[in-house]
C-alpha cells in the first residue's frame, strides 16, 4: 500500500519490538519472556536508557517446556508454534491501526494522523533463530551455511534471504502439508 498516495499527511511511527527471555530467579528455573515495544521516533541516545522509560512493556510470552511432549522434534515444533501464535496475538492490533492510522498527539501539542508499522525485530540470536524460523547455528539473516558464518571479509556484500520464496513456502503448507519441508528446504538454497 502507498500511504502517502492513499492517505496524504501520514506519519509513520516505525515499531520496535524486543523480547529477551530474562531467569527471575537462582532456584528452580523461574523465568519470565517480556515483549517490549518503543518507537523509532525516539533518539537512539533517549531510547537505549533504561532510566528514560522509553520501552513499554506489551506482556509476557509463556515459558513453558512442554516437558509432558516426549518427542524432542515436535516439542520444538510446538514450542515454536506458541511463540508464533502469541506474538502473532500480540501484534494483532498494529494490523488495523498501521492501515487506518490513529491520531496521537507530540509533545509539542500537535495532533497528527499516524501509521504505526513494524519496522524492526531486536532480540539476541536465540530469539532471532525462533522469529525466523531458522535452524541454530545459522544465520538468521541472510542464507550462509552454517560452517562459513564469519568467513566473509568485510568489502563483501552479503545478501539477504529471498522473503519471496519463504512466503511460497509457508504458503504451500495450506495446499500440500506433506511437500511443505521440501518447499522449506528450498528457501535454504
Amino acid at each position: 500500500m502507498a500511504l502517502e498516495k492513499d492517505k496524504p499527511g501520514a506519519t509513520i511511527l516505525p515499531i520496535i519490538i524486543s523480547t529477551d527471555k530474562t531467569l527471575l530467579t537462582l532456584f528452580r528455573n523461574k523465568q519470565a519472556y517480556p515483549v517490549y515495544l518503543t518507537i523509532g521516533n525516539i533518539p537512539k541516545e533517549i531510547r537505549r536508557k533504561p532510566s528514560c522509560c522509553a520501552y513499554v512493556l506489551l506482556g509476557y510470552l509463556p515459558t513453558t517446556r512442554l516437558e509432558i511432549e516426549l518427542n524432542m522434534a515436535s516439542r520444538r515444533r510446538q514450542v515454536t508454534n506458541l511463540y508464533h501464535a502469541c506474538m502473532a496475538e500480540i501484534l494483532s492490533p498494529l494490523r488495523c491501526t498501521g492501515e487506518a492510522g490513529v491520531f496521537m498527539t507530540t509533545g509539542d501539542g500537535f495532533t497528527h494522523r499516524t501509521h504505526p508499522l513494524l519496522a524492526c525485530f531486536a532480540g539476541d540470536y536465540p530469539e532471532q533463530v525462533l522469529t525466523t524460523a531458522t535452524f541454530t547455528g545459522e544465520c538468521p539473516v541472510c542464507p550462509v551455511p552454517h560452517d562459513q558464518l564469519g568467513a566473509f571479509g568485510r568489502n563483501v556484500p552479503t545478501r539477504l534471504r529471498e522473503l519471496e520464496l519463504v512466503l511460497q513456502a509457508l504458503d504451500s503448507f495450506d495446499d500440500d502439508p506433506a511437500g511443505f519441508l521440501q518447499a522449506c528446504k528450498k528457501c535454504r538454497y
